[in-house]
């Protein structure tokens, strides 16, 4: 395979983990999530696509991504301050329980909270003040990011997809090619707030790493009488289906009674 350069589209494989114990702190194994107790039943597990030199990607990591050969497992130590910085007392805040009372948060320790649109955890609170720590969880730790290259993605459409991932949930996105990129919008995004942001990102990021062309998003809007039709379609395929393992248990029944007799 010849050397990947930025802009190109991998699939990998990944674990990342922090500080002098190299506690797992995110992978792409549902396996090892849970063994680590890290599973999260809303992530979607497997392998994932990045792209070569994208803003975000540690600098360290790149650059092993493009040295790295597919299959070969490969470990990048990043430094606290190529990481998540280095852990400063100055963010570090101290914030008023009136505060805390006219923003509605109950001030719990541990919890994190979303104040002057910075994100932080509380990390103490006593009668009349919440301190606040506002440095990355990780700030002043050292990363272990494992990974292994398990495919090189070089169709348009599928870069599209992997894009469409990468920023929302892709369930029910139809991506086609032709003089233009053509991305048809599932119902449920159609009024969804945060589709309104990922949609952003991914005509962003398409037209860098995806050139040439133009992107229609489709987004068809049916007749009353035909979302009618389709929901009560929907309900009856799901009362079908509901009905199906209890067939199969009556029959899996008559079976054991046909050997018991």
């Amino acid at each position: 395979m010849k050397p990947l350069n930025d802009g190109d589209f991998i699939k990998i494989e990944f674990e990342m983990r922090v500080g002098e114990d190299k506690k797992l702190v995110s992978t792409s194994k549902a396996d090892l999530a849970k063994q680590n107790d890290i599973f999260d039943e809303n992530a979607r597990y497997g392998d994932i696509v990045v792209i070569v030199g994208q803003e975000g990607i540690f600098k360290e990591v790149n650059e092993a991504f493009k040295k790295a050969e597919p299959g070969q497992e490969i470990e990048v130590e990043v430094p606290p301050e190529d990481a998540f910085g280095q852990r400063l007392p100055s963010n570090i805040k101290i914030h008023t329980m009136r505060e805390f009372q006219r923003l509605n948060i109950d001030p719990q320790v541990g919890k994190e909270v979303e104040i002057n649109r910075r994100v932080g955890r509380i990390i103490s609170v006593t009668p009349g003040r919440v301190l606040v720590d506002y440095n990355h969880r990780w700030a002043g730790k050292t990363v272990y990011y494992k990974f292994k290259i398990n495919g090189v993605i070089t169709d348009p459409v599928e870069k599209v997809k992997a894009i469409i991932a990468n920023n929302y949930d892709p369930e029910g996105f139809n991506v086609s090619l032709d003089s233009d990129i053509r991305i048809e919008i599932p119902e449920g995004a159609k009024f969804s707030l945060p589709w309104l942001d990922a949609k952003y990102n991914i005509v962003n990021t398409v037209r860098k790493y995806v050139p040439g062309y133009d992107i229609v998003m489709l987004e068809v809007y049916k007749k009353q009488e035909e979302q009618k039709a389709e929901a009560e379609q929907k309900k009856e395929e799901t009362a079908s289906n509901e009905a199906k393992p209890e067939a199969t248990e009556i029959k899996q029944d008559q079976k054991q009674e046909n050997v018991q007799n």
